[in-house]
């Protein structure tokens, strides 16, 4: 009988431990699925990338900025920077110099002046893209902003931005912007952009008032599709600066950027200690119970 009682109690602690493993398990899990990737070495970096404005429109001069950040102090970094391609194939900024670097950040400036006619220059309304590149020895980096050109003055469109420039403004101290994940809730829980706010398409025209539409919305969905959607619902309930993510979270999932999943409260599983408490009280219940079979 005692040898029975071992069985049990063993049988028991077995168990009960692998059951506060498996819940230990899930947890270490979940804080592995959130974390993001470690930061990219130490060299260059284009730190910001921006324009005094996101639209433009014929003969406005536009004013563009660029941070490079260098490890330590380069000398004749080129840089350059092309956008705003025409169809007829003419870029109408562009800049190229060479550059000596300081170790930190650095800042370069300068000003283009847009055609006085669009429409004569190829220039039709929509978003443009202006890249930059920063090279060194056999050391490139690149980024890239979106700007949008309109037929007339005052009139607001959506700026469509990749993930990387997405990813810069989410990132930005100097910048108040919401971001807004418009898939339907079960797609946000399972993962979405960190500090994103789930507002459905099919929900938005109801909720527009939970934005502030002072700030930039920086809007995504699933590809890009629903978003650009979103979009122009929000430029008709009053917001004046909206971004629609290229490509949405499938874009973002395929740089290597971080989601998470919407946190749900887990209950604790018991753990070894509680494992083995359980087992000695059955194994004294049984040993009580064999007793007092024993004595009848």
């Amino acid at each position: 009988m005692n040898h029975k009682i071992f069985l049990v109690v063993v049988a028991v602690i077995v168990l009960l431990s692998a059951f506060a493993s498996a819940g230990a398990g899930a947890g270490m899990q979940n804080a592995f699925a959130s974390t993001p990737p470690a930061s990219a070495d130490d060299g260059i970096k284009i730190v910001s990338f921006s324009t005094d404005k996101d639209v433009y429109t014929a003969r406005e001069e536009m004013n563009i900025f660029l941070a490079v950040y260098s490890p330590e102090n380069i000398s004749n970094a080129l840089i350059k920077v092309s956008g705003v391609k025409s169809k007829k194939g003419v870029y109408y900024v562009s800049y190229s110099n060479k550059h000596n670097l300081t170790a930190g950040k650095n800042n370069v400036t300068f000003t283009k002046k847009l055609p006085s006619c669009s429409s004569c220059a190829g220039i039709s309304q929509g978003t443009y893209f202006i890249n930059a590149s920063v090279t060194h020895d056999d050391e490139v980096v690149t980024a890239t902003h979106s700007i949008a050109i309109t037929s007339k003055s005052d009139q607001i469109i959506t700026v469509d931005v990749g993930v990387e420039e997405a990813k810069r403004m989410i990132d930005s101290e100097s910048e108040e912007v919401i971001l807004l994940d418009v898939r339907p809730e079960e797609e946000y829980d399972t993962a979405h952009i960190e500090g994103a706010l789930s507002i459905p398409t099919s929900e938005l025209s109801n909720r527009t008032e939970e934005l502030n539409t002072s700030k930039k919305i920086v809007v995504y969905s699933a590809n890009g599709s629903n978003s650009a959607i979103a979009c122009d619902m929000l430029i008709k309930n009053g917001s004046e600066r909206v971004y629609n993510v290229l490509g949405g979270i499938n874009a973002w999932n395929a740089s290597g950027y971080a989601v998470v999943p919407t946190e749900t409260s887990i209950p604790e599983q018991p753990g070894f200690e509680v494992a083995l408490a359980i087992a000695a009280l059955l194994a004294v219940a049984c040993w009580a119970r064999c007793k007092k079979v024993s004595r009848k």
